[in-house]
């Protein structure tokens, strides 16, 4: 009999820590991976606290926060925690990185918070994203845009663009630029695609807390005939339409560094 109650007991301690292995996910996170989400193969589970990214391609949440983290070779890796702090650091050698902390959908309300307080020579700092509409042709490269807001950056994307207009958002001048890349890496696979780029006119020092205001640069790119397609949708094959704060380099020297924090700052 005792050892009939110890088994009992057994069981029910057993199920009790099953339920609290389980980590209870924010309505938002929860939503998104009711809505589709899960269904990407680079998508990983669901992380409440602090967690360090090395597969060549990852996406998934920690806290509220999304990430991305693609490689094409080489090493580099995302340590990421539920408040936005972020570092990312890689190896020198040939090969391309992206990754960083953020959103699973972009928003053209969003104003966007962020701190770096490390910078080895990453090729670009920057908000990052992808708008696509899979309704237009795949043939049209505006179906498919990849944007980048420049904050920091070691590499000039505007000797290969179309300049479009220079700005002023947030007291920043900025210039914008529209590139096209063909049948190259995409959230939808290898395709045909337009990027569109804001470049400040000085790089944002480290150490002090910057804003970006989104709205700002997705009319400045709509005055010159530039739209962004749909930035809340899981319609591409590969990842969701997601805007982070990422870390990109290419074919780096040597090994580096670059670290921060990302928040939401959209009035509510």
């Amino acid at each position: 009999m005792m050892l009939k109650h110890f088994l009992g007991s057994l069981v029910i301690l057993g199920g009790l820590l099953g339920c609290a292995q389980e980590p209870k996910m924010p309505p938002a996170v929860a939503d998104a991976k009711a809505s589709g989400i899960a269904r990407f193969n680079a998508y990983t589970q669901y992380f409440p606290e602090a967690t360090l990214i090395t597969q060549p391609h990852a996406t998934g949440h920690v806290g509220n926060f999304f990430f991305t983290h693609w490689k094409d070779g080489g090493s580099a890796a995302l340590d990421l925690d539920a408040k936005g702090n972020f570092s990312v650091s890689w190896q020198g050698g040939g090969y391309n990185y992206v990754g960083g902390p953020g959103w699973h959908f972009g928003d053209k309300n969003r104003v966007i918070g962020y701190r770096f307080n490390q910078d080895s020579g990453a090729s670009y700092i920057t908000l990052y994203g992808w708008g696509y509409d899979k309704s237009m042709p795949a043939t049209d490269p505006a179906h498919l845009v990849e944007y980048y807001i420049l904050q920091r950056w070691t590499y000039d994307p505007s000797q290969d663009g179309i300049y479009g207009k220079t700005f002023v958002s947030n007291g920043i001048e900025y210039s914008t630029y529209r590139s096209i890349r063909k049948v190259k890496p995409s959230i939808n696979g290898p395709t045909t695609f337009y990027q569109y780029w804001s470049k400040p006119s000085a790089q944002q020092e480290l150490g002090k807390d910057h804003k970006i205001i989104f709205a700002d640069h997705v009319k400045a790119w709509a005055d010159t005939g530039w739209i962004l397609p749909d930035m809340n949708n899981f319609d591409a094959s590969d990842d969701p339409t997601y805007q982070v704060l990422a870390v990109e380099v290419f074919n780096p020297q040597k090994n580096g560094t670059a670290s921060g924090q990302v928040w939401d700052e959209t009035p509510r």
